[in-house]
């Protein structure tokens, strides 16, 4: 009887932990795919958003030079360069020289270009901005009514009612209000070189200018022709498929 009861419970602890073992390995079946298929959507998200900005920068190459340039690396540098300038000098729009690669080259650039690159390229946040503004408590006549309303202008909103020889009003008093106003602001971002690279292969984009008059763009995934594979975990395979491509602005995925 000894015997059997040791039996029994030297099996039963064996089957509990042949239970345990199994259901870490349940677990882990369910679990570790669904990381390993987060992260491979997180590549393609962010190579893809990586292939639009290299569009993004030949566009407003284009707006600038009048065509498009294979020399990707080039290309990011002339645009961000001419968006310096223009915050530098505000008299830098219309026709301009650029030193680029060494040549003088003759650019167009359209008025609020600096604001157009921050709008394209940087990341918008919402903020608050807090002002000091003058207001004037002033009266003027209700042609309604025929009464004198009580009115406040602010400074820099209403200055042409004041200003406006025709008005009739009279200004009694001024103060000055704190104003607080919602705004979108923008973060600074440069077009740096970590985007002409893949973030999963490491390797560069395929961007290049085709057609008869070099009016065709094609950026291309490095894994255009092939599929990425690596082991996890022993069990696991991450594997990943070409980001796509985009041709003159029409993106290959949806």
């Amino acid at each position: 009887m000894q015997e059997e009861q040791y039996y029994n419970e030297k099996w039963s602890f064996a089957v509990k932990w042949i239970a345990v073992i199994l259901i870490v390995v349940l677990l882990l079946v369910i679990f570790i795919p669904s990381q390993i298929w987060k992260v491979e959507e997180n590549m393609e998200s962010r190579s893809r958003w990586k292939m639009k900005q290299l569009w993004d920068a030949q566009r407003m190459y284009k707006k600038l030079t009048g065509h498009y340039n294979a020399d990707m690396k080039g290309v990011l540098w002339f645009v961000s360069a001419v968006r310096d300038s223009t915050l530098a000098d505000s008299e830098y729009v219309g026709q301009q020289y650029i030193n680029y690669k060494g040549e003088r080259v003759k650019i167009d650039v359209p008025g609020y270009y600096f604001s157009e690159y921050d709008t394209t390229f940087s990341v918008s946040y919402p903020a608050k901005d807090t002002t000091l503004s003058e207001v004037y408590k002033a009266i003027e006549l209700n042609l309604e009514t025929n009464e004198w309303d009580t009115v406040f202008l602010a400074e820099d909103k209403d200055r042409y009612k004041y200003t406006d020889s025709l008005w009739e009003g009279e200004i009694l008093d001024t103060t000055v209000d704190t104003i607080i106003e919602n705004v979108t602001k923008y973060r600074n971002f440069n077009l740096v070189d970590s985007l002409l690279f893949c973030p999963l292969t490491k390797e560069k984009y395929d961007v290049t200018v085709k057609g008869e008059n070099k009016d065709t763009v094609i950026i291309e995934s490095p894994l255009e022709d092939s599929v990425y594979k690596e082991r996890k975990y022993f069990f696991f395979t991450f594997k990943d498929t070409s980001h796509g491509s985009i041709i003159n602005g029409e993106v290959s995925w949806k």
